[in-house]
């Protein structure tokens, strides 16, 4: 069998002319720059005026059809901001029918603009494409605002979600802008500089290289800019101090020459802002480290994490972008810095979910201070060397080191007054890593249309280093007795892992292609950690063999799969199906030697089925079988006797989880009355779910015969379980406010989770149903006065299947409302309004908290560039940050330190510069 597929793809590779070509191309430039236009709308008709097939073309302007049974076609193109191209092809031979040039639109497009309303957006394929100027904002706003404006966009804590999906990554013309940070460009670009917004859903190298769309896809944002503002400068720098010795200073300065771009950023301040904005104070609120639980393995990196508490940020970036080889290599790269200061205080409480009616309760109060460096550097190269050979290469280096200094107070309770016993604990630390990151494409293209061969190697190689020193005190309220600690740890951990892939494409009839793959990975690590313990009367450290060990592990990984795809007028399809063989190897070396052999074997399926009913319309159904193994650190059975009343250690005999996953989506754009309509159903069912086993000591009990829990403590470690499931759904619709120049947004979401857990070797099954409206309204008024409120409910329904008495329900309403009036010349007035209300969460933590901010500014003329104003945060004096956790062993209440009222003079400078029309690619497209 093995010899008869390899003769099979000997003959295939061999066989590059024999057969008859069965597809036709071309591409769309722009008529004046010669630039190509990703996203434009190309469809072919008969002589009789029947539809014989459309497209979109790719990120690089060009597109293909399947040969046509007809001789003489007519080939229609339209994009936004163009007119239409219309041309008659007669007597149709050969594959490559050239370059079709259009021309932007003129007096036409300003007559339309003055007498009709603009069209607020389009749908293009998978891609929404929404019109800029239907959404009036202030002056000097930025992309971020402008955004948020816009139907199914909800931004909140750093992270964007567009039709309650993710974003995982934001584009500029079609470039990364900043790696895959999803906040960057919102804050930094300049409303007045963008033409469009797409939401689209961005292929994987792969797929973009070969063509062949294997419904492997990320949330990605693609911010278009006006031609005319693609050469020059623009920017803005600003400075402020205020009470309490509060200061902000920063600036971003972007260098727009044709495809050459270069953008500088700086920003340091002590007022909580993470993340690079002159006027989002959002971070001020505290928010949550979003410590929830699930799988969370696979997060998108951003620039900085947004940290609870209040941080010092200091942090510089550059982002760069330049096209060589007559535009055939194009490099993008950025390189960020970021230090910072946390400071944190936290208080927190959480009901344990016992057995029977029985009742623990867990207190804790922290304070902490971490430091932290960290660099980072992304590079892209996108090489197409001729029209058969082309690469990726996305090289990526982290490093980062911090310190940190934690103080901690906790308590188990039998009851709101009765502890059972206590620590008290001081931990103070360093930590080190290095990381390097490499993923490479390659594509060769045969001459047969749809027939590639292509290859990836992904590479990631990090070391860590940490040592700390832990200092405790704990008392037993049962005998009061008291036993203290002192202990160093030393850690290190290095890993190399490899990920090779070889895929092969073959079109076997008009709308159809298969695809063989084969992809190869391992993952090698080395982990040691050193424990050494003295007596609080001795000098003497001593290495503790129950804390300390050393790992080696292999995990191994061997993926066969088939795929095929079908396209063909409104539908298209993929299928696979993938047979994967996992070995995992973990060696412990010290203490003691002892093996752990795991292979796993599973079938991997996957389906993407995608309709389109009409150019406005758009339904994506996905599902998808996949597979995740537990990570070294579950994998290691030795303890972490940080918090001596709560620890920890992981499981040896851990097996892959396996989930499937099912969502549909439907989108629909009206361009003639502006509505728009979107919906998101999904759901995953989980298999050896890697959740949590908590044992809570009735009595004091050793732990591996040496380490002491006491009565009450909690051992926690990591088990396979089943029955994990969740649902969830949103939906959005959004439609013009013609009477009041404003657009209205209705939103719902609903979603249900059953997520298990072990306590006390009884299982329990923590269900949490939610529903959540929301409503937004945004104005259309222009650049002199602007507002924009929207709310967003979310009822909560928490049941145990243990106990009972524990169900709970509760409900938190988040509202926001900006105000700006630029009211006499250049005086303006500004405010924003936000309300927490919480109700169900107990005495303590049912409130309702205000955080209004206020700005009174003068702009000076005649330019306007130059701004002074004068900020009040939190005027009312009442900020707050109130989080709950439903966890599957507990319920958990925290209340975080965040900053609080302060006055700033600000004055800023805003720099615009243009020379002209740029050169830039335009829309992303399908």
């Amino acid at each position: 069998m093995i010899r008869f597929v390899y003769l099979f793809v000997i003959f295939l590779l061999i066989d590059v002319t024999a057969k008859a070509q069965t597809t036709i191309r071309g591409k769309v430039q722009d008529k004046a720059s010669n630039e190509t236009l990703p996203g434009a709308y190309v469809f072919i008709k008969n002589a009789a005026g029947d539809t014989l097939a459309n497209t979109f073309t790719d990120d690089r302007g060009r597109f293909e059809f399947n040969r046509p049974a007809v001789n003489t076609i007519d080939i229609s193109i339209t994009f936004v901001g163009y007119e239409d191209l219309q041309q008659t092809i007669e007597n149709l031979s050969g594959r490559n029918l050239g370059t079709f040039k259009l021309v932007e639109e003129g007096s036409l497009l300003e007559t339309y603009e003055l007498e009709g309303q603009a069209i607020s957006g389009e749908m293009k394929g998978d891609t929404v494409s929404m019109n800029a100027s239907s959404y009036q904002t202030r002056s000097q706003a930025s992309a971020g605002e402008l955004i948020r404006k816009m139907p199914g966009v909800v931004m909140q804590g750093g992270t964007i979600e567009v039709q309650g999906e993710t974003v995982g990554r934001v584009l500029v013309d079609g470039e990364p802008f900043f790696g895959d940070d999803p906040a960057m460009a919102l804050q930094n670009l300049p409303v007045d500089i963008i033409d469009r917004i797409e939401f689209l859903d961005q292929l994987s190298d792969q797929a973009q290289l070969t063509g062949f769309d294997d419904g492997e896809t990320i949330k990605t944002i693609n911010i278009i800019t006006k031609k005319e503002k693609r050469g020059g400068k623009f920017g803005r720098m600003f400075a402020g101090y205020g009470t309490n010795d509060n200061y902000l200073v920063g600036g971003s300065v972007n260098f727009f020459s044709e495809a050459q771009r270069i953008t500088a950023l700086g920003l340091s301040n002590n007022i909580n802002q993470q993340n690079f904005s002159a006027d989002d104070l959002s971070g001020a609120f505290g928010g949550s480290d979003n410590r929830r639980g699930g799988r969370g393995r696979r997060g998108n990196p951003l620039t900085t994490r947004e940290r609870p508490g209040i941080t010092h940020t200091n942090a510089i970036g550059l982002n760069f972008t330049d096209k060589w080889d007559e535009g055939r290599a194009k490099i993008t790269g950025s390189y960020f810095f970021n230090e910072s200061k946390n400071f944190l205080n936290r208080n927190s409480s959480r009901e344990y979910i016992l057995p029977s009616d029985s009742l623990q309760l867990y207190d804790e109060i922290r304070n902490s201070e971490n430091n932290s460096q960290n660099h980072r550097l992304d590079l892209r190269l996108d090489y197409d060397m001729s029209e058969k050979h082309a690469i990726i290469w996305r090289p990526r280096i982290r490093y980062e080191k911090g310190t940190s200094f934690n103080l901690l107070s906790a308590q188990n309770l039998f009851n709101p007054t009765t502890p059972i016993n206590e620590t008290e604990n001081t931990t103070s630390g360093s930590n080190e890593s290095f990381r390097f990151l490499s993923d490479f494409t390659y594509r060769y293209q045969f001459n047969k249309e749809g027939r590639t061969l292509s290859a990836k190697f992904d590479t990631r190689m990090d070391d860590r280093s940490n040592e700390s020193r832990l200092v405790s005190v704990n008392r037993d309220y049962q005998t009061g007795l008291r036993d203290s600690l002192i202990q160093n740890s030393l850690g290190s951990s290095s890993s190399f892992n490899y990920e090779f892939e070889v895929e092969y494409t073959e079109p076997i009839a008009d709308h159809s292609q298969v695809r063989l793959e084969y992809e190869v990975g391992n993952d090698l690590g080395n982990t040691l950690q050193e424990v050494s313990q003295r007596e609080m009367e001795s000098t003497l450290f001593e290495l503790d063999t129950t804390l300390s060990n050393e790992f080696e592990n292999t995990y191994l990984q061997h993926e066969l799969g088939l795929g095929y795809r079908y396209n063909k007028n409104k539908i298209r399809i993929f299928s696979s199906f993938d047979y994967q063989v996992s070995v995992l190897d973990s060696d412990r070396l010290f203490p003691g030697f002892e093996n752990t052999n795991r292979t796993f074997r599973n079938f991997v399926p996957r389906m993407v089925f995608i309709y389109d009913p009409n150019e406005n319309t758009n339904i994506r159904i996905y599902y998808r079988g996949d597979t995740d193994a537990p990570s070294v650190r579950q994998l290691q059975d030795v303890i972490d006797n940080s918090n001596p009343i709560q620890i920890s250690t992981g499981n040896p005999n851990l097996d892959q989880e396996y989930e499937h996953r099912l969502f549909t989506r439907i989108r629909k754009i009206n361009p003639e009355t502006n509505k728009s309509f979107f919906m998101y159903l999904g759901g995953r069912m989980t298999s050896n779910y890697l959740g949590n086993a908590t044992y809570i000591a009735s009595r004091d009990t050793l732990i591996q015969g040496d380490v002491l829990l006491r009565q009450g403590g909690q051992l926690n470690r990591p088990e396979n379980l089943d029955n994990y499931w969740d649902l969830r759904s949103y939906f959005s619709f959004g439609f013009p406010l013609n009477f009041m120049q404003s657009n209205l947004n209705l939103s719902a979401r609903a979603g249900v989770s059953n997520r298990p857990g072990l306590i006390n070797e009884q299982t329990n099954y923590n269900r949490n149903m939610y529903v959540g409206p929301g409503i937004g309204i945004s104005s259309n008024l222009g650049e002199h006065i602007d507002f924009n409120f929207s709310t967003r409910g979310n009822y909560n329904i928490v049941r145990s299947s243990l106990q009972e008495n524990l169900n709970n329900n509760y409900y938190t309403q988040s509202t926001r409302l900006d105000l700006y009036w630029n009211f006499a010349g250049g005086f303006f007035v500004s405010t924003n309004v936000n309300n927490q209300w919480y109700q169900g969460l107990g005495e303590d933590f049912d409130q309702s908290v205000w955080l209004m901010n206020a700005d009174l500014g003068y702009r000076f003329p005649p330019t306007e560039n130059f701004e002074l104003k004068m900020t009040v945060f939190d005027l009312l004096n009442q900020n707050t940050s109130i989080d709950r956790n439903v966890t599957d062993v507990y319920i958990e209440d925290e209340r975080t330190q965040v900053v609080q009222q302060f006055f700033m003079l600000t004055l800023t400078y805003n720099l615009k510069s243009f020379g002209g029309a740029g050169a830039g690619p335009q829309g992303m497209g399908n």
